[in-house]
């Protein structure tokens, strides 16, 4: 029955129904995010989740935690350093690298010390030329069109050292074109688009469904 009546649905009714449902899906995660935080419990979060989801983790979203704004992270966690684990999959792409400086600078604000946070991009060092102009700037890609910039490991290692993280390559090309694959454990941050767990999508290109994963560990 749901599915004939979607069916029956113009389709302009059916775009402003999404926008709602995701409306009051954000504001409710926005909602269930402060409860702990007034307790001054640790938590994980997801920035930058879009639909994504862990158990056991606060998904945020950048309606309302711009990470490359101090004042999102005040309005949020209220000065309070409560986090020891950050997942962002397919994020820092589509910000600028001064953007890039100022989310992860936040981050290591608000992280424990010892905390994580665990960074999946497409491969800037990946060999194959049709997969670079699908996630490149301005790719040709699925989402692709507002990346801004296109990270390599030896590129986001320098960023992560800069903001005080002590960083680890965990999957992905090197600059000799050297895939690197170490083991990980998704206690410490679940990756979908990695060759661990590779998501099945209609992308068609070559390693459509995998990343560039880096793991910084504030010192």
């Amino acid at each position: 029955m749901i599915a004939l009546i979607k069916r029956l649905l113009p389709v302009w009714l059916k775009i402003r129904l999404r926008r709602a449902v995701k409306a009051v899906k954000y504001a409710y995660r926005r909602m269930a995010i402060s409860k702990p935080v007034r307790r001054g419990d640790k938590i994980k979060i997801i920035v930058g989740a879009a639909e994504t989801w862990q158990p056991g983790w606060y998904s945020t979203n950048e309606q309302w935690l711009d990470i490359s704004r101090a004042a999102d992270w005040q309005a949020v966690f209220k000065g309070r350093r409560l986090i020891t684990h950050v997942v962002a999959e397919h994020v820092f792409e589509h910000l600028t690298q001064e953007q890039s400086r100022a989310a992860l600078s936040l981050i290591a604000d608000h992280l424990v010390d010892g905390g994580r946070v665990r960074i999946a991009v497409p491969d800037g060092y990946h060999p194959d030329s049709d997969y670079l102009r699908h996630v490149g700037i301005g790719g040709i890609g699925d989402d692709a069109a507002d990346h801004k910039q296109l990270l390599t490991v030896d590129g986001l290692t320098e960023l992560l050292v800069e903001a005080g993280f002590r960083p680890h390559h965990v999957e992905g090309y090197d600059a000799s074109g050297t895939l690197i694959t170490r083991g990980w454990s998704s206690e410490d941050g679940y990756i979908l688009r990695s060759r661990a767990h590779a998501a099945d999508s209609p992308w068609t290109f070559v390693d459509a469904d995998t990343s560039l994963i880096v793991d910084g560990v504030k010192e």
